[in-house]
């Protein structure tokens, strides 16, 4: 009896742990909204167009981020949708994902993905 009693706090012990722990882990993984007012968060906007240009030669001009959410995961990622302005005056919303690098001349970027194409 008394080895039953002790397995049932070890487990009721072991449950408690999970519980309070797993959340907290769980939001190091999962996109975090941000202000896209913010200067950076712009600028990373303007910097994923500029990167899909070179690639691509769309010719987008970068308009706004209207929405941007970020998330840590080892390093900072950010999800970011950005109006661009087309070759053909039009302005299209594409979903943007970029990670941010620090570079001798300041800050830059890494476009991830870029969505949909133009």
């Amino acid at each position: 009896m008394r080895g039953t009693s002790f397995l049932l706090l070890v487990l009721a012990g072991a449950a408690i742990l999970f519980v309070a722990v797993t959340p907290t882990a769980a939001l190091a993984w999962e996109w975090q909204p941000i202000a896209v007012a913010d200067t950076r968060v712009q600028g990373l906007g303007k910097c994923a167009v500029d990167e899909q240009n070179k690639v691509t030669n769309c010719g987008l001009r970068f308009a706004k981020v209207v929405s941007a959410e970020v998330q840590n995961n080892g390093g900072t990622i950010y999800l970011l949708d950005v109006d661009a302005l087309r070759l053909d005056g039009s302005h299209k919303i594409y979903q943007v994902e970029v990670a941010e690098q620090s570079s001798s001349g300041g800050s830059a970027c890494k476009l991830v993905t870029f969505g949909p194409s133009c």
